[in-house]
């Protein structure tokens, strides 16, 4: 006697059938709808027309060239910079020395007294010309001269 194969047919159900039958279903109506739409142009011709507005006043700020700000102005807008005002149209070139300053703020502690700088030997007034130009990220503070003088700071 002969062994038995086993059937390379399977059976499928019928919940399968109808599961394969939606999707092929599916990927034809979305097709032809896509085919449909790439078929026909149903777009509007564009028409472009003058544009009557009245201009909006612009300043275009081209950059600074040898200390000087460029730009020009269109309609009535107004450039202040510094005492200088600038209300017509056209090009311009102002001195840009305002815009250009690095004004830096400390804070100095409520106790502090005296500074030096952590690179330096001497202390100083917190509020005199010498204290006022230690690098901000270098100051140490002190309440009092003696504190100053103990860290190893010089008068």
């Amino acid at each position: 006697m002969k062994p038995q194969r086993a059937s390379l047919i399977t059976h499928h159900s019928s919940l399968d059938r109808i599961t394969l039958l939606l999707a092929l279903f599916c990927i034809s109506a979305s097709s032809g709808f896509l085919s449909g739409r790439l078929a026909t142009d149903n777009r509007q011709p564009t028409t472009f027309q003058i544009d009557t507005r009245p201009p909006i006043p612009t300043i275009h700020i081209k950059g600074i060239r040898n200390g000087l700000l460029h730009g020009s102005i269109k309609g009535s807008a107004r450039v202040v910079i510094d005492d200088f005002v600038l209300t017509q149209s056209g090009v311009f070139a102002l001195d840009a020395s305002a815009l250009l300053t690095n004004e830096i703020a400390v804070i100095v502690p409520d106790f502090a007294q005296f500074v030096a700088s952590n690179r330096g030997k001497k202390y100083y007034p917190v509020f005199s010309s010498a204290g006022e130009r230690i690098i901000p990220k270098n100051r140490i503070y002190f309440q009092s001269k003696q504190e100053a003088e103990l860290e190893g700071y010089l008068p």
